[in-house]
């Protein structure tokens, strides 16, 4: 059995590297099939790195936690092949990872462009969430290593499937503005939906840089609002929310609920862009913030502390922590001259539950834990662009803390950070 399966996975990576080779020398390029209104664009980009933490066994948000007794690693980051098919106002994407545990689809999504006004775009199937900034940004291209912990907890996969409406003017005037709107099912990647509520998704960008002039020192500028309203399904008679018992002490308070109501989670989201060209290069600095309700559950067993509060692929098995959170990032870039080379600095900040903090977290009697502690990260780093942008070699350092607690492991700050070296190629 075991064999057969073997076979049936190596055939199918075969046969898509297969289809691949033909169009491999001309990635980029939209390849004519029979006229000019249907064009096939295969793209694709593989991600290869070293990474060493400070201590093995470490949950990590680079690139997965390392298993026990396993500080530094190789690893394949991500693998990726793209197709695009356009004909007349529809276009149909799908995007795999093909990475050594698993063949996985990223993307697959149709898309109905309005023919008159150009304006509406119609989509439908698994694709990214429309919400801020970094969700939406190329894993490619991200100016960190990773995406910051906030946006890898409420959006592991970044995905989701659902449909989708984007307004956004052709004309000058108006192109500036782009509205989002999406029902997805909330459960990211996972194909299978635990529940029947669906949750509603909006997005209000303004990017004003093609307004500026090519003579000016400021070249980017946008801002952008966002809001996410759903919920999580609770599959058991009981739920835990934030409160206060009798004795003024502050933790959460189990209350009867009945199986399969829900939990509300709701974010409300800010994100800010800036870019400045000088002698010195391009300073670019963009910022996010977000926060909002976010259920969870229980940190322990096989559930590390900063997973207990990641948002669902499946039916949580366990009752539902109601957490409010808050969280946001900086990122500072700088190239230096005409060189293909530019330095980041980033600070992430995310904390699962405003109500408590510190040694309040892990205090016998109430109910908090691991899954309720925050962490702040500073991450420095350097990106080498070879062939454009085409290929990239990248270091990169993240320095993690997390607030000391009454919490056994987490009394101090844990030895988690990490460093990473980096080579990728797009093709």
């Amino acid at each position: 059995m075991l064999n057969q399966t073997f076979r049936k996975g190596f055939g199918f990576i075969a046969l898509v590297l297969l289809f691949a080779l033909p169009f491999a020398s001309s990635a980029q390029v939209p390849v004519p099939i029979k006229d000019t209104t249907r064009t096939l664009l295969l793209t694709g980009y593989i991600q290869t790195q070293y990474q060493h933490a400070d201590s093995a066994g470490i949950p990590s948000y680079d690139g997965g936690d390392f298993t026990s007794n396993l500080d530094s690693r190789f690893a394949i980051r991500r693998a990726r092949i793209q197709a695009d098919y356009t004909r007349k106002f529809i276009t149909g994407t799908i995007q795999f990872d093909l990475v050594p545990t698993s063949v996985r689809i990223t993307d697959a999504y149709l898309q109905f462009s309005d023919p008159k006004f150009q304006t509406f775009n119609l989509g439908m199937g698994l694709t990214n969430v429309p919400f801020g900034y970094e969700v939406l940004a190329s894993s490619y291209s991200l100016e960190s290593i990773e995406r910051s912990r906030l946006i890898q907890t409420l959006f592991p996969d970044e995905k989701d499937l659902g449909a989708h409406l984007i307004v956004q003017s052709p004309q000058a005037k108006w192109n500036t503005l782009k509205l989002s709107l999406a029902l997805v099912n909330g459960s990211g990647r996972n194909f299978n939906d635990y529940d029947s509520r669906k949750n509603f998704v909006t997005s209000l960008q303004f990017d004003a840089s093609k307004l500026l002039k090519k003579s000016s020192a400021l070249n980017q500028l946008g801002v952008g609002v966002s809001y996410y309203n759903g919920g999580v399904r609770n599959n058991t008679n009981s739920m835990f929310y934030n409160g206060t018992d009798a004795l003024g002490n502050k933790g959460f308070i189990e209350k009867p609920v009945t199986v399969g109501d829900y939990a509300t989670r709701r974010y409300t989201g800010a994100h800010f862009l800036i870019g400045v060209k000088s002698v010195l290069g391009t300073t670019k600095f963009n910022t996010e913030y977000i926060s909002g309700k976010q259920p969870g559950v229980a940190a322990g067993g096989a559930i590390s502390g900063p997973l207990a509060s990641r948002s669902f692929g499946v039916q949580p098995a366990t009752p539902l922590y109601n957490r409010e959170f808050e969280g946001y990032y900086f990122t500072l870039t700088q190239s230096l001259g005409k060189l293909p080379v530019f330095v980041v600095a980033k600070y992430d900040y995310y904390d699962p539950n405003t109500f408590v903090s510190g040694k309040t977290i892990g205090l016998a009697g109430n109910l908090t834990n691991a899954g309720d502690i925050a962490y702040n990260t500073w991450g420095l780093g350097s990106f080498v662009n070879i062939y454009k942008g085409a290929a990239r070699l990248a270091i990169y350092y993240d320095f993690v803390t997390n607030e000391s607690t009454s919490v056994t492991a987490y009394t101090h700050d844990i030895k988690d950070d990490v460093f990473t070296v980096r080579a990728q190629f797009k093709f």
